[in-house]
């Protein structure tokens, strides 16, 4: 009789957790899985710095790969950044492609990390040691190694806002480490600006006159290899803030700027998280 008792009960309390479940939704999920909408927990994004030239024919296809991974996983998880930066014969400026788009920092990374063919591409720097390429990517390994990158560890949170005022871009970052850091901190503030029509030469060496660039890298808040905002070692409950200004170019359209913000160490320069802020 106690066995019979014993075995109501527990039948009772299962299908009482069953039926008190939250309703499961049943739809294609980003990331591998259902997320909880309810958590305010923020999540390691990727900066795909896409190493590109208007007199590249292959470049358009990197860009894609870049609107494909934005679609699938957000604009706040996937950040593209065009630099245009390479050999002169891809980046160059002449009567049919006159927009220079490069940038000194764009080339001193470029020629600090090394590569001199296009499209090339660094997914949050993943890799990178002072000999050796592993650090670059093509545009086809960008989605597995964006879902790798996604789904390892926050370190870093990161808090933005930026804003003009009378001329001047104002950018305010906090940084607040979720695990323990034993190393030290840096930060790099950029400007980037979409919807820029200009030439493109294309993939079937068609030059489209209406191409549209998106993700452009026009200019640094920061110095290119940014600057300290964490001394190791760093824990949980720390907030590392810096603010820094700019003189606003009147040639970019704020409407299409943003400010991309990231943290890496600077002992490997890999990307602990990354964001992208609009400039009100």
């Amino acid at each position: 009789m106690m066995r019979k008792t014993v075995q109501f009960l527990f039948a009772s309390l299962l299908l009482s957790l069953m039926t008190t479940q939250c309703d499961v939704i049943d739809q294609p999920f980003k990331n591998g899985g259902p997320q909880d909408t309810t958590s305010t927990a923020q999540l390691r994004n990727v900066l795909i710095e896409d190493f590109t030239g208007h007199r590249c024919k292959n470049c358009p296809k990197a860009s894609k790969e870049i609107e494909a991974l934005v679609d699938a996983f957000g604009a706040d998880r996937i950040i593209g950044l065009a630099i245009h930066a390479g050999p002169g014969n891809f980046t160059g400026t002449n009567a049919d492609y006159p927009t220079d788009f490069t940038t000194q920092e764009g080339k001193d990374i470029q020629n600090f990390f090394g590569t001199n063919f296009l499209p090339v591409g660094m997914v949050n720097r993943e890799n990178w040691t002072s000999s050796g390429n592993s650090h670059w990517s093509s545009y086809s390994n960008w989605p597995t190694l964006s879902a790798e990158a996604m789904d390892s560890t926050l370190r870093v949170e990161l808090q933005v806002e930026a804003a003009v005022s009378s001329g001047t871009l104002s950018v305010d970052v906090s940084a607040l480490p979720q695990v323990g850091i034993l190393h030290d901190l840096d930060v790099v503030v950029m400007v980037k600006e979409s919807g820029i029509v200009s030439p493109q030469l294309m993939p079937d060496d068609t030059r489209d006159a209406e191409y549209v660039h998106n993700n452009v890298l026009r200019d640094f808040v920061t110095p290119t290899w940014g600057e300290e905002i964490g001394v190791s070692p760093m824990v949980p409950g720390d907030e590392l803030t810096s603010s820094f200004t700019l003189a606003w170019n009147t040639d970019w359209v704020q409407a299409n700027s943003a400010v991309v913000v990231y943290v890496f160490n600077p002992e490997n320069y890999r990307i602990l998280q990354v964001v992208e802020a609009p400039i009100n």
